[in-house]
């Protein structure tokens, strides 16, 4: 429970930070990711097996990301998209396993990639904060 209320206080942080210091992209991905963090926590999940509704929440995620990507002229969202793809590759590999004994691993993935897509955003915000600054904005 303790590191659940921690995730959801960096999840919500970084969308604070994102409104307050960063862009039109920042601000769209911190969006996308509070109703992430909102999905999955509305999902019983357990991590003993691969959680389908989870899966299906960051593939939506990494969508979202994708099309920020490539719309965007900044170069975060394409490590926040590539942290997210190799998230959703945890999944992936969890289906490989028969008898469901890589809970730990499955969990730990999810949980380090997650706060890599995280700092993409935050790096995305420092410096679109920073540039601003310097054009006096």
């Amino acid at each position: 429970m303790f590191l659940e209320i921690i995730a959801v206080v960096t999840v919500v942080a970084a969308a604070l930070l994102a409104f307050g210091f960063g862009g039109r992209d920042e601000q769209l991905a911190a969006i996308g990711f509070l109703a992430a963090t909102l999905a999955t926590r509305m999902i019983t999940a357990e991590y003993t097996h691969v959680e389908y509704g989870v899966l299906a929440v960051d593939f939506g995620l990494l969508l979202g990301l994708l099309a920020l990507a490539l719309t965007s002229d900044r170069f975060w969202p394409m490590y926040a998209t590539a942290f997210q793809l190799v998230g959703l590759l945890v999944h992936i590999g969890s289906l490989t396993s028969a008898d469901g004994g890589m809970a730990w691993a499955y969990a730990v993935g999810l949980i380090f990639w997650s706060y890599a897509v995280i700092a993409a955003l935050l790096a995305g915000t420092w410096l679109e904060g920073r540039n601003r600054r310097l054009a006096g904005l």
